[in-house]
C-alpha cells in the first residue's frame, strides 16, 4: 500500500478547460485529460521557466513528483496534438493558494495569489489595491 497522495497547491484555476482543433466538432473527437495541478507544473515550469525545485516548492510537493506531473501532462498535450484530440482540464489533487480581494476604487472583488509583495491589479478598472483612495476630485 502506496502512501497517501499529498495536496497540490495551485495559485489560480484555469479560465478556459477546454482546447480542442479548429473546424472539428467536439463531438467527434477523442479526449485527453490534463489535472489542474498538471496544468500548474507546466505553467511554472514550461511558461515562467522555473526549475523543477523551484515548482515543487510553489506547489509544496516534492521534485520527484514535479518530474511525474509535468511527464503525465507533456504526455496528454503530445497525443492531443499528434492525433487531433481535443484537451480537457479538469480535477487533480489540488487545493488553491489564494486570496479574494476587492477593488478599493471600483469595488469589484477577484481573486489573486497569496503571498505576492506586490498588490496585483484589478481586473476591472486595471489600478493597483489602494491606488486612488483618498484622492480629492
Amino acid at each position: 500500500m502506496g502512501r497517501p497522495r499529498k495536496c497540490r497547491w495551485v495559485e489560480m484555476e484555469p479560465g478556459i478547460t477546454f482546447f480542442k482543433p479548429q473546424g472539428i466538432p467536439l463531438r467527434g473527437l477523442q479526449q485527453t485529460v490534463i489535472s489542474v495541478d498538471e496544468l500548474e507544473a507546466m505553467r511554472l515550469a514550461d511558461f515562467l521557466e522555473l526549475t523543477q525545485e523551484e515548482v515543487a516548492k510553489r506547489m509544496q510537493v516534492s521534485r520527484p513528483t514535479v518530474t511525474r506531473m509535468l511527464a503525465r501532462a507533456h504526455r496528454a498535450v503530445a497525443d492531443a496534438l499528434v492525433h487531433g484530440k481535443a484537451i480537457r482540464i479538469e480535477g487533480g489533487d489540488y487545493r488553491l493558494n489564494a486570496v479574494q480581494i476587492q477593488c478599493g476604487a471600483c469595488g469589484h472583488p477577484w481573486v489573486a495569489p497569496e503571498g505576492k509583495d506586490l498588490p496585483p491589479l484589478c481586473t476591472e478598472c486595471m489600478r493597483q489595491e489602494g491606488e486612488g483612495e483618498g484622492e480629492k476630485e
